[in-house]
């Protein structure tokens, strides 16, 4: 929802109007002015409220009541908003930032094509983006260089070279040529849906290519005859890429379930190194719903890949217990760091995948020969 007050410039009072309205409604909350011998041509929007904060000065200096079209405009405007979930009002109050707003029309043109935009949540200052991007691997700068890097520079060379804005739920960007073009041409999951009206209309059951945007949901759900996705039959879902298709469950499915994760794997996609953790945590973790697959995708931090050879292996293990390189190499010939890596990597109960060797931080993966022996007995 949207609500305006409208009043004459330089006047404290005003009135209020919800959004949508009727022509008729927004003539009657106009017509308040009139008995103080205000005319209707003297009444503006002065304020807006709305989910999204960002977008409420725009909908001021460009929203007039008595343009005619104005009001149609606003209330479409409303309209998306209430269908749009948090993420999607994130976007949008990014985006409008983003971009150069000269009109109602840019407005609707944003809200409209959400789906051009990445949004990293919570990163709403350049030093947040630049830890960002040195935490997540996409900027790598040696782990002991870490404690003296000038973050926000980082984020701010990552910012003047891809724009954006930071919205009120995260730093918002435009998607890249390429990125929009593998969305394009090969969706990320595809439902195919069947139900009783359909069946009636032809024998093919309706494509939903994930992540899709409430309006899309609810067009697939007219199309079915369906109040809510929930109830039509799902017939089959495929994974359009090729290295999640065998780690992604096709069991226990749920549209929305399924369209959630579809959104986070996309996000994924914008940084390799979260991306490749992803794999290698659900091919150990080998989810067995979509639910579950889609509970990895929020729990990364609980992993991290780690060296593949026992000296280095050693000297991670010494770091994560507050060794710095004075006291490494205070150690050096004095200790056996091979022995000391694989030893721990043992106890971490390190598992190897082909995307890197892999450490549950939490707890460690239980012990496969174990599991092995415990199922032949």
């Amino acid at each position: 929802m949207i609500q305006l007050k409208l009043s004459k410039q330089g006047m404290r009072e005003g009135v209020a109007l919800a959004l949508p309205a009727t022509p008729a409604e927004a003539s009657e909350a106009c017509a308040w002015f009139e008995r103080l011998g205000i005319s209707q041509d003297q009444v503006k929007i002065v304020g807006a409220s709305s989910p999204v904060r960002t977008l409420n000065q725009y909908i001021v200096t460009y929203g007039d009541l008595h343009r005619d079209g104005d009001l149609d405009k606003l209330n479409a405007l409303a309209e998306r908003i209430g269908q749009m979930d948090k993420r999607q009002q994130d976007i949008l109050g990014g985006a409008v930032d983003s971009e150069c707003i000269s009109s109602l029309d840019d407005v609707l043109e944003i809200s409209s094509h959400l789906d051009r935009y990445v949004i990293l949540p919570n990163i709403v200052t350049n030093e947040e983006l630049g830890r960002f991007l040195v935490d997540t691997g996409y900027k790598d700068f040696p782990e002991e260089t870490h404690p003296y890097l000038n973050y926000a520079a980082i984020g701010m060379e990552y910012y003047t070279n891809n724009g954006g804005a930071y919205g009120p739920g995260g730093y918002v960007r435009r998607k890249a040529a390429p990125e929009l073009e593998v969305q394009v041409q090969k969706p990320l999951i595809t439902i195919h849906l069947y139900s009783a009206k359909l069946s009636q209309a032809r024998a093919e059951p309706y494509r939903l290519a994930l992540p899709a945007l409430d309006e899309e949901m609810d067009q697939a759900a007219q199309v079915l005859g369906v109040d809510e996705l929930s109830g039509a039959s799902i017939v089959k879902m495929e994974i359009g890429d090729e290295t999640l298709k065998d780690l992604i469950p096709k069991e226990c499915i749920s549209v929305e379930n399924a369209n959630h994760l579809a959104m986070s794997i996309e996000e994924l996609w914008q940084h390799e190194n979260l991306y490749l953790k992803y794999l290698a945590v659900i091919s150990v973790e080998q989810p067995q719903t979509i639910e579950d697959a889609l509970h990895f995708t929020v729990r990364l931090d609980d992993y991290e890949f780690m060296p593949e050879d026992d000296y280095e292996y050693g000297q991670a293990v010494l770091r994560r217990h507050g060794a710095t390189d004075e006291v490494l190499n205070r150690l050096l010939g004095y200790l056996n760091m091979e022995g000391l890596g694989r030893d721990a990597r043992a106890d971490d109960g390190v598992r190897k995948t082909e995307y890197g060797d892999l450490r549950r931080c939490s707890e460690p993966f239980p012990d496969i020969t174990q599991q092995i022996e415990l199922g032949g007995m």
